[in-house]
């Protein structure tokens, strides 16, 4: 699997805590507007009110006025109130701004750590590989010594170990690079499937 360099970061929004983030924002946001409205007074306008004699009765106009009157002194008697709200939302907004930041910037931080795995664990491959290319000639040389010299089985058996060793740890080093990119992967937000959520 090749990895482009540089991760974009409209990538994290596939992440559920990123995404529940943003709508804590957005709601915090909406919340702000509201308490930002309530400041200000509400007439809701009907063709229905005024005089009418269609079924005999007679509406007041004077209950009109008076109800218009009330929903006009309404946020005057509660300025305080309202004006404490909104300081609230706006506190609420700016602690939820505050919240997908670091959400992000904590987001990123695996990210750039799974990356980093990756990286580091491909860099020793090709060391690795021309180590376990040395250490089979030693043991193929250890053992041709011993079959012509007086070089003991001990020696050769000390070669072959490391070279098993060597293995090992290339062994080790793939696993390396297989769980970065899987945590590459998790960090992205992978694992879910986005079409059937987004319906």
């Amino acid at each position: 699997m090749d990895l482009a360099v540089g991760v974009p970061v409209q990538m994290l929004s596939n992440r559920p805590d990123v995404r529940s983030a943003e709508y804590s924002l957005m709601q915090s946001f909406y919340a702000t507007n509201a308490a930002r409205s309530a400041l200000y007074p509400s007439i809701t306008l009907s063709g229905s009110a005024g005089w009418t004699n269609n079924a005999g009765t007679i509406i007041n106009p004077g209950k009109l006025l008076l109800s218009a009157a009330g929903s006009l002194l309404q946020p005057i008697f509660n300025a305080g109130t309202n004006r404490a709200n909104l300081k609230i939302a706006k506190a609420q907004q700016e602690e939820a701004k505050l919240s997908i930041q670091q959400t992000l910037l904590n987001a990123g931080a695996e990210v750039n750590n799974a990356l980093t795995q990756c990286q580091m664990a491909r860099a020793k491959t090709d060391v690795r590989a021309k180590q376990i290319e040395a250490m089979e000639r030693a043991v193929a040389s250890t053992e041709l010594l011993m079959q012509h010299s007086s070089t003991t089985y001990l020696e050769v058996l000390t070669a072959q170990q490391s070279l098993l060793s060597a293995q090992l740890s290339q062994i080790a080093d793939r696993f390396d690079e297989i769980q970065g990119i899987v945590n590459l992967y998790q960090a992205l937000g992978g694992g879910r499937d986005l079409t059937t959520e987004e319906k």
